[in-house]
């Protein structure tokens, strides 16, 4: 089922999101439903949107949602935990690596703009910035990674080199930092 079916179909906790915002999701999560993914969701709000990820992703997926409400706290279930945090404080990097990123937390540019630069080297995927009705936050220093704007969303996700064969000739060091990196 797509992030669309799933989401009309959706009877537990309320979820709001923008109806643009699903096609967005479904072009940028897809290939990691089934998968054994963890994702990280800052901005839980009713908690909602954490049980419509446990439906998309499947039994594999493990999902963890950070508010500062501490009320969120009851949201947790199989499969879902609760982080009580302000999205920019850096210690929510040690909480990944984590596939996939979504900030639907303040809103507050600059604090999209630190979330992002706290955890994107803990990010193997996809970063996905919500609500951006401010405009889009600064994502310096950081230039690895392929970015996709839409309305009011910012999607990042890293680049994946593929690498096969046997070298003919000596690596230089550039070369072997990318095998090391890449090739699996």
């Amino acid at each position: 089922m797509t992030v669309s079916d799933l989401f009309f179909a959706h009877k537990g906790k309320q979820i709001d999101k923008w109806s643009h915002y699903l096609d967005i999701y479904e072009k940028h999560f897809a290939k990691y439903c089934g998968t054994k993914v963890k994702i990280l969701e800052i901005g839980i709000d009713h908690g909602g949107s954490l049980q419509l990820w446990k439906a998309y992703f499947g039994s594999n997926a493990e999902i963890i949602g950070v508010d500062i409400n501490p009320v969120c706290k009851e949201f947790e279930e199989d499969q879902i935990k609760v982080v009580i945090a302000d999205q920019c404080d850096p210690v929510l990097s040690r909480l990944g690596p984590f596939d996939i990123v979504i900030d639907d937390g303040s809103h507050v540019r600059q604090h999209q703009a630190q979330t992002f630069l706290n955890l994107w080297p803990r990010t193997l995927g996809v970063y996905l910035i919500e609500d951006c009705h401010d405009g889009f936050p600064s994502l310096s220093p950081y230039k690895d990674f392929l970015e996709y704007r839409y309305p009011w969303v910012i999607a990042l996700e890293r680049p994946k080199r593929i690498i096969r064969g046997m070298p003919s000739r000596e690596l230089r060091p550039d070369e072997i930092e990318a095998r090391a990196k890449y090739a699996r």
